[in-house]
């Protein structure tokens, strides 16, 4: 394993580059918060950070890495990044805005119903789903904005994060060929 300051520092550049995006989709309105384009650019984003904080990991250790550190190191670095990342969103739906869990189910259910409207439901239908879907969308929202919730989203990100760093890790392994190398951490 590298130092600990080089988790920390990349885990926190990385986490707050993923604030600012929070911030300026704030800004821009829940409607971008909850846009499928938003869902697209965050993934994407989040994509393309792992894999540059990958390289820089790979860089640290000499140019060669296996998937297994690289697993390691991604996975601490994506830990702290997360949890930074949902840190700020926790506070943004209950200290700084507390109206906007409701907003943002309000937009969900809005987009959602479009969505059915768009693919020719019936009023009727339209009209139950809405009924069950209000109380699970907004059940899930101000869920996210308790400590429990923020647990078990860290939680599950966490997972979602390990599994895209086992396959940036494999994508970026690099193995010394030389058998008598030593090693880097060492």
């Amino acid at each position: 394993m590298l130092d600990k300051n080089f988790y920390i520092k990349n885990g926190l550049i990385y986490g707050s580059i993923n604030v600012v995006y929070l911030m300026i989709t704030y800004v821009m309105g829940v409607e971008t918060m909850t846009s499928y384009g938003n869902m697209a650019i965050s993934m994407v984003l989040g994509l393309g950070l792992m894999v540059y904080f990958g390289m820089q990991v790979r860089k640290e250790k000499g140019g060669y890495i296996t998937v297994g550190e690289g697993f390691k190191s991604l996975i601490v670095i994506y830990a702290i990044a997360t949890f930074l990342y949902l840190l700020v969103n926790h506070l943004l739906g209950t200290v700084i805005d507390p109206d906007l869990p409701g907003k943002m189910a309000d937009a969900s259910i809005e987009k959602a119903m479009g969505v059915m409207e768009m693919v020719g439901a019936g009023e009727e239908q339209m009209d139950q789903i809405y009924d069950t879907m209000e109380a699970e969308v907004r059940k899930q929202t101000y869920g996210m904005y308790t400590i429990t919730g923020f647990i078990k989203l860290f939680l599950q990100t966490l997972a979602m994060g390990a599994i895209g760093s086992v396959i940036i890790a494999a994508i970026l392994k690099k193995v010394n060929p030389n058998p008598f190398a030593e090693d880097v951490d060492e």
